[in-house]
């Protein structure tokens, strides 16, 4: 993860937009020495929470218990996969 000073960030903010956007990483922002804040582009903040979730799902699905039990059904694994499988090939 990049790590760029606060001061840095507010002077050049377009550039540091189009390096989240081109890169899909978040970047650390430094105010007086210390992490300050996490910045990312939303389209990447969006896709990391469905991956996030995903592995969520997966997780509970693995687990001893039935899917079914869980509350989870194959189709909904289905649908999540093939979203992320979609904006994958579409980047």
């Amino acid at each position: 993860m990049i790590s760029i000073k606060y001061d840095d960030f507010g002077d050049n903010y377009e550039l540091f937009v189009k390096l989240c956007e081109i890169t899909s990483e978040p970047v650390r922002l430094v105010k007086e020495g210390c992490k300050d804040l996490i910045v990312m582009n939303a389209e990447a903040f969006d896709r990391r929470r469905k991956m996030l979730d995903l592995r969520e799902k997966l997780i509970r699905a693995s687990e001893k218990s039935p899917i079914e039990m869980k509350n989870i059904s194959l189709d909904d694994l289905g649908k999540y996969i093939n979203e992320i499988e979609s904006e994958s090939s579409n980047n």
